[in-house]
């Protein structure tokens, strides 16, 4: 799987973010920070489901791991405690459980 975030997509995040807050979408990504992208498993309604896969097939360049990352930034604003680092024993434990945090 591919760390990196590919450059092709670029136009379409963008296109995503100005539609979800338009304020956000003339912030430009900071120079020289590679985005690191790590997959994790989750579910939608069948209905989403399908809307996606329409997307995919008939929008060019449409990548879903963006739009899924555009939606969750914007929702993640309404939770402020998102920001809150997590205390040392519950970091400890994700990063001795969970493989994709490890760099």
């Amino acid at each position: 799987m591919s760390t990196g975030k590919p450059s092709f997509g670029k136009k379409v995040l963008a296109a995503v973010t100005e539609r979800i807050d338009p304020a956000s979408a003339e912030k430009p990504e900071p120079v020289g920070e590679e985005t690191v992208w790590v997959s994790f498993t989750t579910a939608v309604t069948r209905e989403t489901y399908m809307k996606l896969k329409q997307a995919e097939h008939w929008v060019p360049g449409f990548l879903m791991k963006e739009l899924t990352e555009a939606a969750l930034v914007k929702e993640l604003q309404n939770y402020p405690e998102a920001e809150k680092p997590l205390p040392a024993a519950a970091l400890e434990k994700l990063m001795k459980s969970s493989k994709k945090l490890r760099g």
